[in-house]
């Protein structure tokens, strides 16, 4: 208790620094900055700024790059939910609700859920690492590549099943993405769908796969239909629009169970190597629709739609950290990074770090507690000028999301051979919701299939090649058989809802 009363004074004492708190509000407001442009995930954001920590304290390094880390998941909800452009793939599940409610004139609204969601996973998954750090490492490292790939299975699913207005476009959709996914060299060796052509060995960037099918079909309908005086509001009094975009008590009320449950899948999501941001967002999402009393009203831009993906997205980063610090074991690429950073220092991650650098650890864990109370203060101060872009007349809007689009294609790679990509996948997009077959599943299964891929060759090579042995394990079989019972469940509810519906119009 002593030892223990001894590191907390010391990382009180260390976080009682201007340099520190400085560096920490520095690391939100970048990135936050870095999160809002198309692309720039975690991974990105960390590994463009990794050299910037060269000349810091190891204290000081750490914080800003889980500041950065903790600001970019939020960041990248705000294009995403203002003009469906998500900053990373985690964010393309928060588009479905977000979208649809910053559409209805209520952009503010979906910003400050999106806020008090974010902070509010990060600061529960950060309390829930402080209690159960060691622990939940040791529990993720059940999760092989064979439970892995069942993972991914599972997430098919529930994407296929819940993300459209009926199972088959939404399964559909999930193919259209992973055959997109497999463009380029495979995980087994050899070339797919390449025809000879250079450009495509590499496959499609993903960057070019979210903004094509995401914003491109929003920047034509933008273009098309430019009567409107705003991005699908309607022209209300000021202080009534005022009273709407409130988050009220009631509002509160109705999320809190959504909270705890996102936090927990987020945590548990970021614990898992491999799983991500992406999964924790899909996994709470689908759950939270499963659970609700409205399960039809997702999509139509309700509170939970936006809640429970960005308080997993959020609950993730201090997720990561379970791994990483108490196994040396990073949960991510983002983990990766910072598992570097503590090397380079001189920082040896592992169960004994806990135990001969307890200051530390504690430094961290109140930092990041300290870190989501910045991230609240920017996001409140920064919430009305953001909702800004509602405001913004189709006629302007639409070229500006256009420019973006190809900028951020260009911009990627330097490669003007994206700028076509990202205009064909926009169309197709576009001419895709035409015909109802959504979108999101695509950019899902996209990034699944990867994950899907690489975990089930890293599985064939530890068991040589035996599939057999990998979809009998234990809790392998368990996820699967789950993932087969989502996707016959989701068409037969399909099947007693035409049902319904038929026997409402006779």
């Amino acid at each position: 208790m002593d030892s223990y009363l001894v590191d907390l004074g010391a990382a009180f004492l260390t976080l009682n620094s201007v340099t520190i708190i400085v560096t920490m509000l520095a690391g939100v407001v970048i990135g936050i900055i870095l999160g809002a442009l198309p692309g720039f995930g975690s991974s990105q954001a960390l590994a463009l700024l990794f050299p910037v920590t060269f000349a810091m304290s190891v204290d000081q390094a750490v914080l800003f790059l889980i500041a950065v880390y903790s600001a970019v998941e939020y960041g990248s909800s705000i294009p995403a939910i203002l003009i469906r452009t998500p900053g990373t793939g985690a964010s393309a599940v928060t588009v479905l609700d977000g979208y649809a409610m910053a559409r209805q004139g209520l952009s503010h609204r979906a910003l400050r859920i999106s806020l008090y969601s974010g902070v509010l996973g990060g600061t529960v998954s950060t309390i829930i690492f402080i209690v159960a750090g060691t622990s939940l490492g040791i529990v993720a490292l059940a999760f092989g590549p064979g439970e892995l790939f069942a993972v991914g299975v599972f997430g098919l699913s529930i994407v296929g099943g819940f993300f459209g207005k009926d199972a088959a476009r939404g399964f559909l959709a999930v193919g259209i993405g992973l055959l997109l996914a497999t463009v380029g060299s495979s995980g087994f060796g050899g070339l797919r769908f390449t025809f000879n052509q250079g450009l495509l060995l590499d496959g499609i960037p993903l960057v070019v796969v979210i903004i094509g099918f995401l914003a491109g079909p929003e920047a034509f309908r933008l273009l098309v239909d430019n009567r409107r005086t705003a991005a699908g509001q309607a022209v209300v009094n000021r202080a009534e629009q005022k009273e709407r975009n409130r988050v009220t008590r009631a509002d509160v009320k109705l999320l809190i169970p959504t909270w705890i449950r996102g936090s927990l899948l987020g945590t548990l999501a970021g614990a898992i190597p491999g799983a991500g941001g992406s999964v924790g967002a899909l996994l709470a999402y689908s759950e939270e629709k499963r659970w609700s009393k409205r399960p039809e009203k997702f999509g139509t831009g309700i509170p939970e739609g936006i809640a429970a993906p960005e308080v997993a997205n959020n609950a993730v980063v201090a997720g990561t950290l379970v791994p990483t610090l108490s196994l040396g074991i990073p949960g991510s690429g983002g983990a990766a990074i910072l598992l570097g950073v503590l090397i380079s220092k001189g920082v040896v991650p592992g169960p004994i770090l806990f135990q001969q650098q307890g200051d530390f650890v504690l430094t961290v864990f109140i930092g990041l507690l300290m870190i989501n109370l910045f991230l609240l203060i920017v996001g409140l101060l920064g919430t009305s000028t953001f909702s800004l872009v509602s405001r913004v007349p189709l006629r302007i809007l639409g070229p500006f999301v256009l420019l973006l689009i190809v900028a951020g294609a260009y911009a990627f790679a330097n490669n003007s051979v994206h700028i076509i990509m990202v205009l064909v996948l926009a169309a197709s997009a576009y001419l895709l919701e035409k015909i109802n077959i959504p979108v999101v599943p695509i950019v899902l299964a996209f990034i699944m299939g990867p994950i899907i891929e690489s975990n089930l060759s890293r599985a064939l090579t530890i068991t040589r090649g035996d599939f057999f042995e990998i979809v009998t394990g234990p809790l392998t079989a368990a996820i699967l058989i789950l993932a087969l019972a989502a996707a016959v469940y989701s068409f037969v509810s399909n099947m007693r809802q035409n049902r319904r519906e038929a026997q409402a119009t006779d």
